[in-house]
């Protein structure tokens, strides 16, 4: 289970783009923080929508 990294909620997975088969992405519900995981190098990246927090 991946869990958010600022709540440590678990994350919902999202769809992932069909020409990168290996990414999954994640979303958090509680704070709406995106996460790509790139499995094959171990790299995570994060991102936050800014329009959710106003």
């Amino acid at each position: 289970m991946v869990r958010c990294p600022f709540c440590n909620q678990p994350m919902l997975g999202i769809e992932s783009e069909p020409e990168d088969p290996y990414t999954d992405l994640y979303r958090c519900g509680a704070c709406q923080v995106e996460q790509a995981v790139h499995w094959g190098h171990g790299e995570r990246l994060l991102a936050v929508d800014q329009d959710a927090e106003t």
